[in-house]
């Protein structure tokens, strides 16, 4: 009973982070089930990207609602992240645990200090052009992370879109969340065949975040670009600390 009760509620709070702000909930279930399950590293990617297949569906329902998906920009990030994804399970099996730690706490820390320091800039409410090849390469390297380090790829894309292509913020959530859920199928695939998911517990936290990644997704949606970035880069930066402080 313990465990059930566990699984729901820590599934709940990373589904309604998840879809508050499109992280997939990655960087907030791996410290968790490492810390509360007692999982070792490579399972709790694997077991997170499980779950996050289904919160980041049940969150995509309202962006698509409320017009924040930006559609031409997934045709280039979603099927390089599909590429860079499986090269990072493939990477992330023949590591150590140690390392795969190291890499996770040195990427989100680094990308939460980026995105709290960043200045807020006026960017269109619609954008209309994008660099293509730009766009296939943060598709890559942010499929390639997903894999690796289990974070769903949003620790990468939503900095990326809106420091380089100068998407803005809202638009990057609700995108970044439909290029997490193919992240997260190919690279949750990718561990279920090397046995590295956990389904006693990715059940329990699934059931918990697709119920509430919806309540987070609208919240998102009537929070400002800029409460939303600063909530972001805290809560990866305290995702980082959490990571570097399990033993």
């Amino acid at each position: 009973m313990d465990l059930i009760i566990q699984g729901l509620i820590t599934g709940i709070s990373a589904g309604f982070i998840s879809g508050l702000l499109g992280m997939g909930g990655g960087s907030i279930l791996v410290p968790a089930i490492m810390l509360i399950f007692n999982l070792p590293m490579k399972v709790a990617v694997g077991t997170s990207l499980f779950v996050i297949v289904f919160s980041a569906l049940s969150s995509l329902i309202s962006y698509f609602r409320h017009n924040k998906v930006y559609k031409e920009l997934t045709y280039f990030i979603v099927p390089t992240g599909i590429i860079g994804a499986q090269a990072g399970a493939f990477l992330a099996s023949r590591l150590s645990d140690i390392l795969v730690k190291h890499i996770f706490t040195l990427l989100v820390a680094g990308l939460g200090i980026r995105m709290l320091l960043q200045k807020d800039s006026v960017y269109l409410s619609e954008k209309t052009s994008f660099n293509n090849l730009a766009a296939a390469i943060i598709g890559f390297i942010a499929g390639f992370v997903s894999g690796l380090s289990g974070v769903g790829g949003a620790t990468l894309i939503i900095p990326l879109l809106y420091l380089l292509l100068k998407i803005p913020m809202h638009i990057c959530i609700g995108t970044a969340v439909v290029a997490i859920l193919f992240n997260a199928l190919s690279g949750s695939a990718g561990y279920i065949i090397r046995g590295l998911v956990d389904f006693r517990i990715g059940i329990l936290l699934a059931i918990g975040s697709t119920i509430a990644a919806p309540l987070g997704a609208r919240l998102s949606i009537k929070t400002s670009a800029e409460k939303l970035r600063k909530i972001f880069a805290i809560a990866l930066i305290l995702s980082s600390i959490a990571v570097l402080l399990k033993k």
